[in-house]
C-alpha cells in the first residue's frame, strides 16, 4: 500500500508509478489473502472503468490514461481481479457491477483467439500456434520481439474458468456452460501446443514461448499458483522446468559459477514447488532469496539483484510492490493455499518441521476462499504430531486437507480421538470442523 494512488495500486514511487493490470492483479491477491478487500475492491472497479468498448484491456493505466500496448495477459488478469475479491467476501454486488466488463473481456479474448483458429494454423509449420492467443509483448523479454507467449495463453484460462464461475454464481446457467466448453477448448489446445512445441523443439521443460521455446520456469511458475493447473500440465516436464532453477541457484550462490544479476520475480516459483510437493526446496529458494534482500533493514527486494550491491545499475524502483506481493502469497501458501483440482484447502504444506522445534506454529483468522481460518500445530512429547483446527465459514468441497512436516509416510491418524483411515502417505483429510488432528510417521 506504500506506493498506492487513490484506488490505483503501483508497482513503485519512482519509475513505476503506473498501474498495470498484471501488477494490481497480483498485488489485489496478495491483499486479499491479508484480509484487507477493501483495496482489492477499490482497484478493480477503477480499473474496468479504462476497458475499451470491444472488451479490449489496456496493460497500464497512469495520469495521462491508458496504455494499448499489446499484452494479452490483461484479458485473463482483469477477469481474475474482478473473481478473486468476490471469493474471498462473497459480494455478488461486485459480480454483477463488473460482470458487463467480464463479457467484453471473453468477447475479446474469443476475437484474437479467432485469429489463430483458421486453416492457415493448421499447417505443419504453424499448428504451435493454432487456437493460441495472437503474438505479445506481456514480457520484458519479448519486447524486441513478440511472440506467442504461454504467460499470455496461462492466464486466459484463468480468466475464463473465473468467467465461468462468476456467470454461475449470478444464475447464468446457460452463459456458464459455454463459458466451461471454451475453456477446456482453449486449455485443450494451449497443452496441445506446449506438448508440440516440446517434441519439434527437442526440450523436457515447459517452454515459455511459441517461437524461443526458451526456459523461463518464474513465468510458468504462475500455471502452478494462481491460475493453478498443476494438475492438467505434463509432471515431468513441471519437474524439470524448475529443477533447472534451483541446479542454476545453487550454483550461483556457492559461487561455482560466475553471475552478475537476477530477478526476485523467481520468490514465485516457492510457490510452485509447494505444489509440487517439494518443502525443502522451496525453502532452499527461499533461504537464498533472504540473504539477498536489499538494503536488508527494508525487508523487501529490489527489482534487479546485482551480484555486487555497489554495481552502477538498474535495480527497479524500492519498494518493488509486485515483488513484495509475489512474496506474501509464497508466505500465505507455507501456511494454506486453495487447490482446485479437488476443490480442497491445503493446510501447512509450506511448514518444515524444524520450525515446530520452537513451540507451535499457526495462524489466527486467515482469510480463505471459505472463511477465515485458525490453526496451531506442535509436536507432542511422544513424537506424534498435533494439529488444533477452527474456521469459520463452511468447509470446501473436497474438504481440509492436512501436509505435516517430515518426510517419512503417515503411518496413523486420528480425528478428534477417533482413529481414521482417510489419508495418504502425505496429506490426512479433514471433514469437520472444529478438530484435533493427530499423526504419527
Amino acid at each position: 500500500l506504500i506506493n498506492r494512488d487513490g484506488p490505483a495500486l503501483q508497482p513503485g514511487p519512482r519509475r513505476y508509478t503506473r498501474s498495470w493490470i498484471r501488477d494490481g492483479a497480483v498485488m489485489s491477491a496478495a491483499l486479499l489473502r491479508l484480509g484487507r478487500p477493501a483495496e482489492a475492491i477499490d482497484f478493480i472497479r477503477w480499473y474496468a472503468r479504462f476497458q475499451a468498448e470491444n472488451g479490449y484491456v489496456p496493460c497500464c493505466v497512469d495520469r495521462d490514461g491508458p496504455d494499448w500496448l499489446a499484452e494479452h495477459d490483461s484479458l485473463g488478469e482483469l477477469i481474475f481481479a474482478v473473481a478473486e475479491p468476490v471469493r474471498f467476501t462473497g459480494d455478488l454486488q461486485l459480480a454483477a457491477d463488473l460482470w458487463p466488463a467480464v463479457c467484453r473481456t471473453v468477447t475479446q479474448l474469443e476475437q484474437l483467439r479467432a485469429q489463430r483458429l483458421t486453416d492457415d494454423y493448421r499447417t505443419p509449420e504453424r499448428l504451435a500456434c493454432f487456437g493460441l492467443l495472437p503474438e505479445s509483448v506481456s514480457h520484458e523479454g519479448y519486447l524486441a520481439q513478440p511472440v506467442h507467449a504461454y504467460w499470455d495463453d496461462l492466464w486466459a484460462v484463468r480468466g475464463l474458468k473465473d468467467a465461468a464461475w462468476l456467470a454461475g454464481i449470478l444464475g447464468e446457467e446457460a452463459e456458464q456452460a459455454r463459458l466451461t466448453r471454451l475453456c477446456d477448448d482453449f486449455r485443450g489446445t494451449l497443452y496441445a501446443s506446449i506438448e508440440l512445441t516440446m517434441r519439434e523443439r527437442g526440450i523436457d521443460f515447459i517452454p515459455g514461448s511459441v517461437e524461443w521455446a526458451d526456459a523461463d520456469p518464474t513465468a510458468i511458475a504462475v500455471a502452478l499458483t494462481l491460475i493453478d493447473e498443476t494438475h492438467n500440465l505434463p509432471a515431468a516436464a513441471l519437474a524439470r522446468t524448475f529443477e533447472s532453477l534451483l541446479e542454476r541457484f545453487r550454483a550461483m550462490h556457492s559461487h561455482q559459477v560466475d553471475w552478475i544479476n537476477y530477478s526476485p520475480y523467481e520468490i514465485r516459483v516457492a510457490g510452485a514447488l509447494l505444489r509440487l510437493g517439494r518443502r525443502g526446496e522451496a525453502h532452499e529458494l527461499l533461504r537464498v532469496l533472504f540473504t539477498d534482500r536489499r538494503p536488508p533493514a527494508w525487508h523487501q527486494w529490489p527489482e534487479i539483484i546485482w551480484r555486487d550491491p555497489r554495481t552502477p545499475g538498474h535495480q527497479g524502483d524500492l519498494p518493488h510492490a509486485w515483488i513484495s506481493a509475489e512474496y506474501i502469497l509464497v508466505f500465505r501458501d507455507l501456511f494454506a493455499y486453495e487447490r482446485e483440482a479437488d476443490q480442497s484447502l491445503v493446510l501447512c504444506a509450506g511448514i518444515p518441521e524444524q520450525w515446530l522445534a520452537g513451540g507451535p506454529v499457526g495462524v489466527s483468522s486467515l482469510p480463505t476462499w471459505y472463511g477465515q481460518l485458525d490453526f496451531s500445530l506442535r509436536l507432542n512429547l511422544d513424537g506424534t504430531m498435533a494439529l488444533t483446527l477452527d474456521a469459520t465459514g463452511r468447509l470446501p468441497p473436497g474438504g481440509i486437507r492436512f501436509a505435516p512436516p517430515g518426510d517419512r509416510p503417515l503411518r496413523s491418524v486420528s480425528v478428534n480421538g477417533a482413529t481414521t483411515t482417510d489419508f495418504t502417505a502425505s496429506e490426512v483429510v479433514i471433514r469437520v470442523l472444529p478438530a484435533e488432528v493427530v499423526v504419527s510417521r
